[in-house]
């Protein structure tokens, strides 16, 4: 996996999701194929719940 940095604009998406997350409780959202970042929602459903649940791994 190679390093890639922020555009700024991307930079400052992801800035104001984190400040609306902190603030507002929104949720943050990623794309599920590269992770990448995709924006905020107030309501997340029960499918995207349970994905990402699913997709944490869990070692014992």
């Amino acid at each position: 996996m190679d390093f890639r940095p922020l555009k700024t604009d991307e930079r400052q998406k992801l800035i104001n999701a984190l400040r609306g997350n902190a603030e507002d409780n929104l949720a943050i959202l990623m794309n599920r194929t590269d992770t990448s970042f995709v924006g905020t929602t107030d309501e997340v459903s029960d499918d995207e719940v349970i994905s990402a649940i699913q997709s944490v791994p869990c070692h014992y």
